[in-house]
């Protein structure tokens, strides 16, 4: 009897110190994420999670979808295709992606600056707000 109850209280022990996660407090983003125009500005946010080829192609990646959105709220065609390849030999698996853009517009020319860019905590994602000069 002595066995079982220390075997149970063992187990339980170690099963509740296996539920310690913490609770994280909520990422306070900043407002212009879901808010990137205003009356007087048009704004477009473009993100991107953590990139294979490391923080300077992400930041590539997140701009580039900010000018896509920026484009697209100034009357200019966007269109966009991704060619995804990925091939499997054993357990080696290879992927890629081409991405292409095709913006057209009737002699329209957008012009915008980065106004802020930010880092998501946990997960890494950059967000750039470009606005409209």
């Amino acid at each position: 009897m002595y066995k079982l109850l220390l075997s149970t209280f063992l187990l339980l022990l170690l099963l509740s110190g296996c539920n310690t996660q913490k609770d994280l407090p909520p990422v306070q983003k900043p407002n212009w994420i879901d808010y990137p125009s205003s009356d007087l500005l048009i704004g477009a946010v473009g993100s991107a999670m953590p990139h294979f080829q490391g923080k300077t192609a992400q930041r590539r990646l997140a701009i580039s979808r900010a000018i896509d959105e920026l484009a697209q709220q100034s009357g200019v065609q966007v269109q966009s295709t991704i060619i995804r390849k990925e091939s499997r030999e054993g357990s080696l698996t290879q992927a890629s992606a081409e991405v292409y853009t095709i913006q057209n517009s009737e002699d329209k020319t957008i012009q915008a600056h980065i106004e802020a860019v930010w880092t998501h905590p946990r997960t890494q994602e950059i967000y750039v707000w470009l606005l409209e000069n």
